[in-house]
């Protein structure tokens, strides 16, 4: 199977680089005080794996949990500080090729950090008046309880899986015609870059698309670390009107971004030659984009569409 014409002028979609529109705000506003709630029980501290894992490198302790990512994540997600699909305009169009092509298509999410991807592929499933079977696999419960959130209100149909993907069994090999995920690549560190494109092969069906995207860079260094962090202050005040409803005064948001400065790391890949290494089994497309960034701002990103081979 070759990749379309459709699927090729997907890559091509770049735009500009994105700005909070009002319908993500609106969500926005509304889910991030529970995000933070939820976070509070459901990011249960893990053995292995997890943002735990792949949080601050070096010597210093890791968090026991992952509450300091998915409670404060929607925060940032509202001073436009962290990768979500919408920085990316070429989901709506890769989503929306394999769906016109297969409406009943298998999707499986790979991992998400709230229902951001969720919201993603559900445009482009009213777009193209698709009735996919939707899967959404995490290691953590709040990003799937976000999911049952954006579900329920909207209607859809998911089926929710908390578990390590790289290690769960209850997911079925060749199950799958669509797996998508917003930089997973980013959030993993380099022995499970391939360890994950390898169990995206084993559950994709013959000619099954990856559709993600990835950050290119280096390392978060400390003054990476501080400049997020200070950016995150200046437009906490900046856009202090968003955070009426955030049940936490000022300082306390301050707090909570600070944290999360201090442990989000990202695992960015180096190059071409690392995305075309990972993706060898696959008939590859990508295109290096602009994005606004998270800790350099702004940054060069990859938009992947990979069709097994």
């Amino acid at each position: 199977m070759t990749i379309t014409d459709d699927e090729q002028q997907a890559l091509k979609n770049t735009g500009g680089l994105y700005q909070l529109d009002e319908s993500n705000l609106a969500l926005l506003l509304e889910s991030s005080p529970l995000m933070w709630e939820w976070s509070q029980t459901a990011c249960a501290g893990k053995a292995s794996g997890g943002m735990e894992e792949w949080a601050k490198d070096g010597s210093d302790a890791p968090p026991r949990n992952c509450a300091w990512y998915h409670g404060t994540w929607q925060l940032f997600r509202l001073l436009n500080m962290v990768a979500v699909p919408p920085w990316y305009e070429f989901y709506g169009e890769a989503l929306g090729s394999i769906l016109r092509g297969k409406p009943d298509a298998n999707v499986l999410i790979s991992a998400a950090a709230d229902y951001g991807m969720l919201c993603t592929l559900h445009e482009s499933i009213g777009a193209t008046d698709s009735q996919p079977r939707i899967t959404i696999c995490d290691i953590c419960e709040s990003p799937l309880m976000a999911c049952q959130w954006y579900a329920q209100r909207n209607n859809l149909e998911i089926n929710c899986l908390c578990d390590d993907l790289l290690a769960t069994r209850k997911l079925e090999s060749r199950s799958f015609d669509l797996i998508v995920t917003d930089e997973l690549l980013t959030v993993l560190k380099a022995p499970s870059k391939p360890l994950i494109v390898e169990r995206w092969r084993d559950l994709l069906k013959p000619g099954g698309v990856v559709v993600t995207t990835a950050m290119v860079g280096n390392a978060t260094t400390p003054d990476l670390r501080n400049g997020f962090a200070s950016r995150a202050r200046r437009l906490l005040d900046t856009h202090a009107d968003r955070f009426h409803g955030a049940e936490a005064d000022h300082d306390e948001l301050v707090r909570r971004c600070e944290q999360f400065a201090a442990y989000h790391t990202r695992h960015m890949v180096t190059g071409e030659a690392e995305v075309r290494s990972l993706f060898s089994d696959f008939e590859l497309m990508y295109s290096l984009i602009e994005t606004p960034g998270e800790c350099v701002n702004p940054t060069s990103s990859f938009q992947i569409f990979a069709r097994l081979l």
